[in-house]
């Protein structure tokens, strides 16, 4: 068996100088410098100092956002539509007083939250953390006001509120990204 290995391994070999062969005879896989395209790694070229400012330049402009070009009849987002940028839904959220509830019992529904939190000022909205497969409450919601003086008065009023047999924590919700 081992000379089966030494012949495979020959093979192998072989096989290797073969496609390397090729590739030289293509001109493909050969090292190419970026900046002046001769046969040298970038980091060797004799060129770097003079031509790689140019070279930085360039990538610049390539990496530089340009808006999109569309063409007519192509599928447009409706937030684009209308000239405005493309999250501007989730800006707005963040920008609304939003405040966190936490320490929710199970059975909580959005309902329940609407009448406890209403009373304060008008609710844009309301997400109640739910559990996917199950559908129950995962003890924990964010309740989005129109007005901050709404919000703050809501938690100010239910901050430590005794709500069923648990005791509401209210807080700030802090924004999306963090």
């Amino acid at each position: 068996s081992g000379i089966n290995a030494e012949y495979g391994q020959e093979k192998k070999d072989d096989d290797v100088a073969e496609k390397m062969a090729k590739l030289k005879a293509s001109g493909q896989g050969m090292v190419v410098c970026r900046i002046c395209k001769g046969p040298h790694w970038t980091k060797q070229c004799p060129y770097k100092d003079t031509l790689g400012v140019a070279l930085d330049v360039q990538q610049e402009e390539a990496n530089s956002v340009k808006p999109p070009v569309r063409a007519p009849g192509a599928y447009v987002p409706p937030s684009i539509r209308k000239g405005e940028p493309q999250d501007s839904q989730s800006r707005q959220r963040d920008e609304n007083p939003t405040i966190r509830v936490s320490n929710l019992a199970e059975e909580t529904s959005e309902k329940d939250l609407q009448d406890l939190f209403k009373p304060f000022g008008p609710v844009s909205r309301i997400y109640l953390a739910k559990d996917k497969n199950t559908g129950i409450s995962k003890g924990f919601a964010y309740i989005t006001y129109n007005r901050r003086e709404s919000a703050e008065s809501a938690l100010q009023t239910l901050h430590r509120y005794r709500y069923g047999h648990l005791i509401l924590q209210v807080e700030w919700a802090k924004p999306s990204g963090s």
